[in-house]
């Protein structure tokens, strides 16, 4: 799935501290996640799990924001872990 995948790269991207590439993947990845939840079938318990990991990306996203406007600071906290859900492909349909 493309969010996913979004997601995984924009992880890597953050731990390389590529933070503007970072930004851009995560608000891509959020966008796609929205996209499945609006358009495509999903359990109720699915639907949260992609609501609770968009959450999370846009709050990176928002730290990675602030700290690219101010460069001086000291550099962000520690990059969003990939879930285990993630890792195995596995968004739609597994609950």
């Amino acid at each position: 799935m493309k969010a996913i995948d979004l997601a995984g790269k924009a992880a890597q991207e953050d731990k390389a501290k590529n933070y503007e590439e970072a930004l851009r993947l995560y608000q891509a990845a959020v966008q796609y996640f929205l996209h499945v939840v609006k358009y495509e079938a999903q359990g109720d318990k699915a639907k949260q799990s992609i609501r609770a990991k968009c959450v999370e990306y846009l709050d990176r996203a928002e730290k990675l924001k602030e700290y690219l406007k101010k460069k001086d600071k000291a550099p962000p906290a520690k990059p969003v872990k990939e879930s285990q859900s993630e890792e195995k492909g596995c968004v739609s349909g597994c609950g």
